[in-house]
């Protein structure tokens, strides 16, 4: 990963604050900022196979509807 960084202001409920400092406490992260940097990887991560799933999940239903209409009798 590269060292260039760019800031990105975040407001976060208290609560979230916490468990974030309890993980980092508890050796899990580095730092509160480590630990965004690696739920924001597991977002991006999380949408890249979404968006890979809905077009292969896509194009399997178009091969079947492709298969059926040339298997019809007309």
């Amino acid at each position: 990963m590269s060292t260039d960084r760019k800031p990105v202001p975040v407001s976060l409920p208290p609560e979230l604050v916490r468990e974030l400092d309890q993980l980092v406490e508890e050796g899990q992260f580095g730092s509160r900022s480590e630990a965004l940097r690696y739920g924001a990887r597991l977002v991006v991560r999380e949408e890249y196979q979404k968006r890979l799933h809905d077009g292969t999940a896509d194009r399997a239903k178009e091969d079947v509807e492709e298969r059926l209409d040339r298997k019809r009798v007309p």
